[in-house]
């Protein structure tokens, strides 16, 4: 019988995220339902915040969560019960900035402005051939509605949506 994740002296009832006791698999399972319809992954979107606190969700919209499972970005703290990541800052503390003078801008590099960020999903270039009029195309978790009430997994484009405001960043 495996234990709990959070409370190792008792037998954990459920598998979900790493195995969970009772009380603590009850605290999530009512959660679920909370976290905001556009956070992607949703299922361990949650985080235990100890025996005070107990589990919580997390405020945010979920764009540094979403980029950490796809970039395989994980730490101890300010994470979820799989060890993703859920704020900006704590992702870009696990990259390193590029010097857009020197490097080229490529594809799973993360962009970041303010307290958001994606993944560069493609490059295209300028007609003319400048680096800065690049067609860069960023794909993040959003919570903004769409024109068609889309929110969620999004793909935009850097320069036109976001109006070329940002960095980059690399593993």
């Amino acid at each position: 019988m495996s234990r709990c994740r959070e409370h190792p002296g008792r037998a954990a009832v459920t598998d979900i995220l790493g195995g969970l006791c009772e009380p603590c698999a009850a605290q999530v399972k009512k959660l679920l339902p909370t976290i905001r319809p556009h956070v992607t992954p949703r299922d361990c979107f949650v985080w235990y915040r100890g025996s005070s606190y107990g589990w919580e969700v997390p405020k945010g919209t979920g764009c540094a969560h979403w980029v950490s499972h796809k970039l395989s970005l994980k730490g101890m703290h300010n994470a979820c019960a799989e060890g993703y990541l859920f704020r900006v800052p704590d992702v870009l503390a696990r990259v390193r900035k590029i010097d857009r003078a020197t490097e080229e801008i490529r594809l799973n590099d993360i962009w970041a402005y303010k307290d958001h960020c994606g993944i560069v999903v493609s490059i295209k270039d300028a007609p003319t051939g400048e680096k800065e009029k690049q067609v860069i195309a960023i794909m993040h978790c959003s919570s903004a509605e769409r024109g068609g009430g889309e929110r969620g997994v999004v793909t935009d484009d850097f320069q036109t949506h976001f109006k070329g405001k940002g960095d980059f960043y690399r593993i």
